[in-house]
């Protein structure tokens, strides 16, 4: 057998008979290669960040967080990302770079990528320092020789088995982070994902599992019925002609449960979905009253008409509806409906006399303002931020206590993270004038638009 080629990194020993491919062996190098540039280019972000907070600390008066996170927003965008997840990228190195040696040698030789190497530091950020010296030690060579979820799941047992004491802390502290999240996509349909202990999230799942297991066991015995009594009905009808009931029915055949057919029974895992959203929506939440979820999007008329189909938009532009679906929102008899109109413009100067041109003498916008300036704005305006307007705080780019007026000229939104980095004066409101739409910035828009409350039953 000839002598395996010579690598920089060597293949993991799992799969190093690889190396034989000449392409695969290039391959590998490529990868090697670019994960090496990603450690060197997150090295000098956080030699960046080091010298800004050394600077922020020489001048004084600058919190050291408010200079890591203005160190993290510029880092931000050099990635092309928000900086919240560049920040929870550095953090990431960072703790790599000092307290686990083995994982960032391996992450900068190439061995491994930066999707193990926060694995490890999510796993050992809440270990002891013994503890974590073997976990780096193992996990760098077992995160180069295994698949990811696979390293996941080794990664969890290795920690149990090292110190049942640490893990239990570190389930404990897990648990703390339970949340919810909602990602809507551009094809009409969101993903919600949720964070939860693991033995809650699977006596949901038994339970879901259970009842739909039921519900489409039924829905095809009463199917199953209903085929055998049209089998019985057409067999007399057609007396003895099976050839031609089998040409005219059989054609089905194999059909069963393909979704998205009319007539057709849905699949058992759109009945989950559907059980899953029921119980959201329907179940009990505690509340003295029922809670109300209001839904902002914006519907073009001729979309309600029924003259296009062009798709409505959440005030937010991060998700749509299509036609159907706005004109069933929008005809839904058990919502209320808030209606409003408007109109979007390219420029500032083409506006009519709306809302949004008053100024207000409180230091509050009104509910009307506030509203009016969620469907302008969209989400954050800072470059690259996608939370929502409707999450954000209006804050004044001129402050009110240095004259600053109460008007929608004056008023943007800001997330509470960057209306905070603006508070310190790292993050500066663009230039005045400044409204022709980019990435970041969409068409402006005038007057109100329509919003969609949904009742949610308590």
């Amino acid at each position: 057998m000839d002598q395996l080629p010579v690598l920089d990194p060597p293949m993991p020993q799992a799969v190093e008979l690889l190396g034989f491919e000449p392409e695969l062996a290039a391959a590998w190098e490529h990868q090697a290669a670019a994960r090496k540039a990603e450690a060197a280019k997150l090295t000098a972000l956080l030699d960046y960040t080091n010298r800004v907070v050394a600077e922020c600390h020489a001048e004084g008066g600058i919190p050291h967080q408010e200079a890591v996170r203005d160190a993290h927003l510029e880092a931000a965008m050099l990635l092309g990302v928000s900086d919240m997840t560049a920040g929870v990228i550095l953090d990431a190195a960072g703790f790599a770079r000092n307290h686990l040696p083995a994982t960032w040698q391996a992450f900068h030789t190439g061995l491994i990528d930066l999707v193990r190497l926060r694995k490890i530091v999510d796993a050992g950020c809440e270990l002891d320092d013994h503890v974590l010296a073997l976990v780096d030690a193992a996990a760098a060579e077992q995160a180069a020789a295994r698949s990811t979820s696979d390293f996941a799941h080794w990664l969890a047992r290795y920690i149990a088995q090292t110190d049942f004491e640490a893990y239990e802390r570190l389930t404990r502290t897990t648990r703390t982070r339970r949340h919810v999240q909602f990602a809507h996509l551009p094809n009409g349909m969101s993903i919600v994902s949720a964070f939860l202990p693991t033995i809650e999230a699977a006596a949901i799942e038994k339970r879901l599992k259970i009842i739909t297991r039921r519900q489409h066991a039924a829905a095809k015995d009463t199917a199953a019925q209903d085929t055998a009594a049209t089998d019985t009905a057409a067999t007399d009808a057609q007396q003895g002609s099976a050839g031609s009931w089998s040409r005219e029915h059989g054609a089905g055949a194999g059909e069963w449960g393909r979704p998205g057919q009319a007539g057709e029974s849905p699949t058992l895992a759109q009945r989950e979905a559907d059980v899953f959203s029921a119980w959201l929506r329907t179940n009990p939440t505690g509340e003295p009253a029922p809670v109300e979820a209001k839904i902002m999007i914006m519907v073009p008329e001729a979309t309600l008409t029924g003259d296009t189909n062009e798709p409505a938009i959440s005030a937010h532009r991060s998700w749509a509806l299509d036609a159907d679906q706005a004109r069933a929102l929008a005809g839904d008899p058990h919502a209320q409906h808030d209606w409003y109109e408007g109109v979007t413009r390219p420029r500032a100067g083409d506006a009519d006399v709306d809302v949004l041109t008053v100024t207000y003498s409180g230091r509050y916008p009104p509910q009307r303002l506030r509203e009016a300036i969620i469907f302008r704005d969209g989400r954050c305006q800072t470059q690259g931020c996608t939370v929502a307007a409707e999450r954000c705080d209006l804050d004044h780019q001129t402050p009110w206590d240095s004259g600053g007026q109460t008007n929608a000229a004056n008023l943007w939104s800001l997330c509470r993270r960057h209306h905070r980095l603006k508070s310190h004066g790292h993050l500066h409101p663009p230039p005045r004038g400044d409204t022709e739409p980019t990435a970041s910035r969409p068409p402006v828009i005038d007057l109100w638009l329509p919003t969609h409350t949904y009742p949610l039953i308590t």
